[in-house]
């Protein structure tokens, strides 16, 4: 009667992606070579902007140098992460901020991010370059944190705290001033898998 238990043991240490019958698979998505997760993200956004609010529409000081309010943007987006969600899961994003009010503005960032998962949560760091478009052309960097939570199966709401530093026409007193953003946005977040 001991030889088949001895069997079956030594059956399941040499095969160990062959799950026992009566244990069930806690393996987490995405420990298997090859998952890919195609995202597409709808966020809205407000701002605080820490000099020059030149084009902005509240200023929350006593003097234009004041810290001022960015205009209410909307940030569309798509990312593909590869990896293990479990441990760490990295790729592309590209994301697209529109101005929802003042003066049209379009910014283009493309970054590289890295996230993490537990279960119904996710938590993700990114970092990229961002390039405004209209209404003047020019560049900058942008740091993002955030969290999202997965209320069905690849849907979730997603919030997140952005950083950027742009940099602007000279004036006479700086040849090329940087402005300071910070940002707060929250929105949709949604997944597909792609499972090996």
């Amino acid at each position: 009667m001991r030889a088949p238990a001895v069997l079956v043991t030594c059956l399941t240490l040499l095969l160990p992606g062959v799950a026992r019958a009566d244990e069930p698979d806690h393996t987490p998505a995405g420990t298997k070579f090859g998952w890919v997760d195609l995202v597409a993200t709808g966020f809205l956004g407000d701002g605080l902007r820490f000099n020059n609010p030149y084009r902005l529409a509240t200023v929350l000081g006593s003097t234009a140098e004041s810290l001022s309010r960015t205009a209410a943007y909307a940030d569309l987006g798509g990312a593909i992460l590869i990896g293990n969600p479990a441990f760490l899961a990295h790729g592309l994003v590209v994301r697209t901020s529109l101005a929802l009010e003042g003066v049209p503005q379009a910014v283009v960032a493309p970054s590289y991010m890295v996230m993490h998962r537990w279960s119904s949560w996710e938590a993700y760091v990114r970092a990229g370059l961002p390039i405004v478009l209209t209404p003047d052309t020019t560049f900058g960097m942008e740091g993002g944190a955030g969290a999202v939570f997965f209320v069905r199966a690849g849907i979730g709401v997603a919030a997140e705290l952005v950083g950027d530093v742009f940099y602007g026409a000279g004036t006479r007193e700086v040849a090329t001033p940087a402005y300071p953003v910070l940002s707060a946005q929250a929105g949709l977040w949604l997944s597909w898998e792609v499972m090996p």
